[in-house]
Parts: C-alpha cells; sequence; structure tokens
C-alpha cells in the first residue's frame, strides 16, 4: 500500500489538492508500520494484542487503498476524463468529490496516529528490528540477479532404484495382465507423486503406450469430473456430449474408447476406496499391456485397489541419503565447513526423519543463513517436538521473507493442486495487483522473475520447464501448497469458493470448480475485491459474469481461463461491455474460452 500511495502521489498530483501532504504522511507511517510488523514476526511476537494490532492496520491500509481507488472510480465516470480541463469544468462535482476524499484521508490519518500511540503503550515491535535487517530487505532483489543453476535446484533424491523396477513392471508383456495396476504407496512428503511423474515421461513408456494419461484426484473431486478429465485429455468427444453424461455413462463412454487400445492411465493423489471402484470400471484390463498407476497415501486403496495389483512402498531415506540432499544445498554458499556447523547440520537432518520434502525445504532455510545465524535455527528447533515438521520449517521461512515475496508465494495459493503455473501469467498478475516495485535498474517484470526464483532457491516451488536457462513453469508441492493456503486464510488474503462458504471481507477470490450459478450470482459479494479468478477444467456456460462484475467496480484482475459466457445479448464467443467499465482492471485473462473476437473497449483497459 505505501508504494500503491507513492504512485498515487507522482501520476495522480493535480487530482489529489488539498489532500497531498496527508497522503505523505500516511506513506511515510505506513512504511514504518511495515518495519514494525517485520519486528513483530521476527520476535516471534503470538500474542493476542500483537495480532489484533497488526490485523487494525492492515484494515487502515486497505481502508486507504480503497478511498484512492473508489475516488479515481469517480473522476473515471465523467465524460471529460484527461488533463487539466477535468477541472475547470464540472467545477462543482469535482469539489464535491475533493471535499470527500479529504474528510476520508484526514479521518484514515487520525486512525493511523491513535494505533500508533497503542503501539507505544503496548511495546509492540520495539527495540529488536536491526538495521542490518531493514538494509537486508531492501538489497534482496539485488542479491538474486544470479539464479542458481538448475543442478542447484534439485529438491529429490535418486529414484533411479525405485524407477527401474516400476518401469519393468510397466513394459513387461507377461500376456495375461498379471500386473494390471502400480500402486505407489507413501505419506505424504515421500515423493510419491515424483517417482510416477518420472515413470510417466519416460521415453520408453511415450514410445510403448499408445494413449498416457495423468489425472490428479483431490480429497473434493468428484468421481464423474475425473472421468470427464481423462475423457477430455483424450480428446475423443465433443464438450456438449459429455456434460450431458451421468457417472454411469461416463464409466461406458471411457470404457469403449479405451477397449482394444494400449495405454497408460496415471490416477495422482486418490484418498478414496469408492472413488477407484468407480474408475476401475470405467478402465479395461485388456490383452493390449495396458497399465494403470495410483498413488495413494492410504493403505487400504494402495493394498485393496485390484487383485493385479504390485504395491510399491516408499521408504524413508537412510540418514546419509538424508544428509546427501541437504549438504548439497545449505552448505553451498559456505567456503569452509566446520565441525560444529557440520553437528548442528546433522542434527536438524535426524530431525527431519527420513522425510525429503522437509529436508529439501529446511535445506533451502539454512542456504540463506551465516553461520552464526545456524545456532539461532537450531535452538529454535530444538525445543520443539522430536521430529522437524515441514510447516515448522515453512513458518521460518515464511516469517523471514520480505513482504514482496510473501506477496508471491502467497498468489501460488491460488492455482489448483498439481498446476503447471505459467510464470509470464504470474508475473503479469503481480505486477497488474500493484504489488511489485521497480527497483534501481530494474523492471517490475524482471523483479517479480527474480522472487518467483527464489521461492525455487528456497525449496518451495519446485521448477516444470526452462528454456534456455529462462524459468517458463513451476509447480509446488500439494503439502506446501496446503500450508501457503493455511497462511493465506489467517492473512485473509484470498479465499477458494465453495458452495457453503464465501467470504465478503476477502479482497481476492478463486474458483476452480464451477458449481451453482444463482448461487454465485445471488450471494453478497465484497465489494472492495480486486481479484476474481476462475481457472475452469471445461468451457462452462457461465450466466453470471455480468451480474458478478456489475458489484466489482475495483477489479484488477480476472480471469476468465476455461469458461464461455451466456450474457443476455451478448453471443457466446464475445465478453459482455460491462467488463470494459472496470476501469482499474489490469489484467485480463481469456486465455481457453470460446472468445474469438476482441470487442472495441479492450483498447480503453
Amino acid at each position: 500500500v505505501p508504494g500503491k500511495i507513492g504512485s498515487y502521489l507522482i501520476e495522480e498530483a493535480p487530482m489529489l489538492i488539498g489532500v497531498k501532504e496527508d497522503l505523505e504522511e500516511l506513506k511515510t507511517e505506513l512504511t514504518c508500520i511495515q518495519v514494525y510488523l517485520k519486528d513483530v514476526e521476527a520476535c516471534d511476537r503470538e500474542d493476542e494484542v500483537s495480532k489484533e494490532w497488526t490485523k487494525l492496520v492492515l484494515d487502515i491500509a486497505y481502508d486507504v487503498e480503497d478511498v484512492l481507488d473508489t475516488y479515481f472510480l469517480k473522476l473515471g465516470k465523467r465524460p471529460q476524463r484527461r488533463g487539466l480541463k477535468r477541472w475547470t469544468t464540472n467545477i462543482t462535482g469535482e469539489k464535491k468529490d475533493a471535499y470527500n476524499i479529504v474528510d476520508d484521508i484526514r479521518t484514515l490519518k487520525q486512525r493511523m496516529l491513535d494505533l500508533t500511540r497503542k503501539r507505544e503503550a503496548y511495546g509492540i515491535g520495539i527495540g529488536n528490528y536491526s538495521e542490518h535487517q531493514a538494509v537486508a530487505c531492501t538489497s534482496r532483489v539485488m542479491e538474486l540477479r544470479c539464479p542458481r543453476s538448475d543442478d542447484q535446484e534439485e529438491r529429490v533424491v535418486d529414484l533411479e532404484d525405485d524407477a527401474k523396477v516400476l518401469l519393468t513392471k510397466l513394459l513387461d508383456d507377461d500376456g495375461d495382465n498379471k500386473t494390471y495396476m502400480i500402486s505407489i504407496f507413501g505419506m505424504g512428503g515421500l515423493q510419491t507423486t515424483a517417482l510416477a511423474r518420472k515413470l510417466y515421461n519416460s521415453s520408453y513408456v511415450k514410445e510403448s503406450f499408445e494413449y498416457r494419461v495423468w489425472t490428479y484426484v483431490s480429497r473434493e473431486c468428484k468421481t464423474g469430473d475425473i472421468l470427464k478429465r481423462i475423457i477430455r485429455s483424450l480428446g475423443e468427444t465433443s464438450e456438449v456430449e459429455l456434460e450431458k453424461m451421468a457417472e454411469e455413462e461416463l464409466e461406458v463412454y471411457l470404457n469403449d474408447i479405451l477397449q482394444g487400445k494400449k495405454y497408460l492411465v496415471v490416477v495422482d493423489d486418490i484418498w478414496e476406496k469408492e472413488a477407484w471402484e468407480s474408475l476401475k470400471r470405467a478402465l479395461p484390463c485388456n490383452s493390449e499391456g495396458s497399465r494403470v498407476i495410483i498413488t495413494t497415501c492410504n493403505r487400504a486403496v494402495a493394498e485393496g485397489a485390484d487383485q493385479r495389483v504390485y504395491t510399491h512402498n516408499i521408504r524413508f531415506l537412510t540418514f546419509q541419503e538424508s544428509w546427501n540432499l541437504f549438504e548439497k544445498k545449505a552448505f553451498r554458499d559456505i567456503v569452509t565447513v566446520d565441525q560444529e556447523l557440520q553437528k548442528i547440520g546433522k542434527e536438524l537432518v535426524h530431525k527431519c526423519g527420513g522425510l525429503p520434502l522437509t529436508t529439501v525445504v529446511l535445506a533451502g532455510l539454512m542456504s540463506r543463513k551465516s553461520p552464526n545465524e545456524w545456532k539461532d535455527v537450531w535452538e529454535n528447533l530444538r525445543v520443539k517436538d522430536d521430529h522437524i515438521h515441514v510447516s515448522t520449517v515453512f513458518d521460518l521461512s515464511f516469517k523471514e521473507m520480505q513482504n514482496e515475496l510473501k506477496l508471491c508465494f502467497l498468489y501460488v495459493s491460488v492455482f489448483p493442486e498439481d498446476y503447471e503455473i505459467d510464470v509470464e501469467k504470474l508475473i503479469q498478475v503481480l505486477v497488474a495487483e500493484g504489488f511489485i516495485q521497480d527497483e534501481k535498474e530494474m523492471m517490475m517484470e524482471d523483479v517479480t522473475r527474480y522472487y518467483i526464483e527464489e521461492l525455487i532457491d528456497r525449496s518451495l516451488v519446485e521448477v516444470v520447464k526452462r528454456k534456455r536457462g529462462k524459468l517458463m513453469s513451476f509447480r509446488i508441492h500439494d503439502l506446501l501448497r496446503e500450508l501457503a493456503i493455511k497462511k493465506a486464510k489467517e492473512l485473509n488474503f484470498v479465499t477458494v469458493y465453495n458452495e457453503h462458504h464465501s467470504s465478503t471481507t476477502c479482497r481476492r477470490e478463486v474458483v476452480h470448480h464451477l458449481m451453482d450459478n444463482n448461487y454465485l450470482c445471488d450471494r453478497r459479494v465484497n465489494k472492495q475485491m480486486r481479484s476474481f479468478l476462475f481457472f475452469g477444467e471445461r468451457r462452462s456456460d457461465i450466466t453470471y459474469v455480468e451480474t458478478v462484475t456489475l458489484k466489482l467496480k475495483l477489479l484488477r484482475v480476472l480471469n476468465l481461463g476455461g469458461l464461455h459466457f451466456i450474457c443476455q445479448g451478448y453471443s457466446p464467443w464475445s465478453l459482455p461491455d460491462v467488463i470494459g467499465g472496470l476501469v482499474h482492471l489490469r489484467y485480463l485473462g481469456i486465455a481457453d474460452t470460446v472468445v474469438n473476437n476482441l470487442p472495441d473497449f479492450i483498447s480503453n483497459l
């Protein structure tokens, strides 16, 4: 918010007559508050007073943003919108707006002064935030000018031995299909998905199977949706036909498609045995050598899935394997590793309990620490449980992030599970939100890219694709995504829409699965919402785009991916004109929609 105030002061100075000095003071106070908030986190202050004070500060920051955006929205509605001419015409109306913003800004300024007095009275965030930490925060982006090489991004241990065993099972043509299904079983963080993906992407597998399909199953996912997803991947039917089918019809339809074909279907992260039973009926056990791979952390699913199943248990890492994984990353920038540092490192690794995910996230955290700081981390973790959970390491890593990096990571949580996140798209959205500010000699887009590289460096996300060294896409592990969602919910940063709950205060809402149109239209929405994102798996008929956008005048980000629109008076291949009235809109996502012509209003956004 301080950065946004600064932008307004520079770009819109002629329109801020009477409030410029007040805004300058608010900007200064909010900038100082950011330092205090960082100090509260650094001191691990979890008391109710600190929490409540932080919430009140965030409320004021959001209210400042609302006042400014609403003010310029009103000005944007006027016929004459450019230059000083606006200020010499329709004087009565303009002065009325000016008086409104003066009153609002001065009220906010008084609220901020009251909060500052409370901070001093209760001693929140005083005396612990060093000058060194402040300098480190502002110079972090400059340190990111040299991204780590690909070999330093490796976040998993060598899976060759497991892969060889399973590859033989996959490719062995046993004739009578004794091994029809392979079940990869292991608790979260044991690389079950990584092993399945390694097999799926093997050149031998690509050559051997006529059809290959990967589908991810979440706890909330319905069996019918999984069946539709597989059928779509095969490209064997139209969307209209698919939406009309009941679950039993989908089972028969998919079975008919795959009969006589040699196929490989990977069902990742399946939780319920009942869901698998429906899928099994749709996947024929033919004489072509077809295979099904499932990954699960549910032993009953793994071992009871089918009589022709081969169950592969992913083991925990040995201490030496864990140490090799940790040492490679944690010590890479330390020229000389003394015995004391090695001792601390080995004690930390021992507490990871052989879980690769916890080990690499801890290594990512420690790789950013000086030798003197290692002991502090050890003291922090030593007093906790016998085993370090990945959530504990995540909390430590998150607390030390600068604000922009936190926002970048929290935004990753809006994407669906197992989603391959396009870097350029994320950059555009973060810039559109106003989260990223220019740095010396660096454009906002480049700054954002280096923040994403830091998340990789911390082992919080993993690379999916690079092109000539440039990061193209990445993915987040489902356990880390759950932690990010939890943190985003605590901070009221984003809410994931479902039929039973929808926040009326959160400024970002995401819809992963389209449900009830009428509910979305009729429900209360937060008129201060800044981002509304759809990630449709199919082109769905949306009747409420016009209804919703009419209420959300302050939107900066609107993503309509995978949807198409049935709005009264418009063809399903065009966008409703109401979107053209969103004067604050900075990002409009229409990838994978049926829109085939852009309306004239696009040039005005």
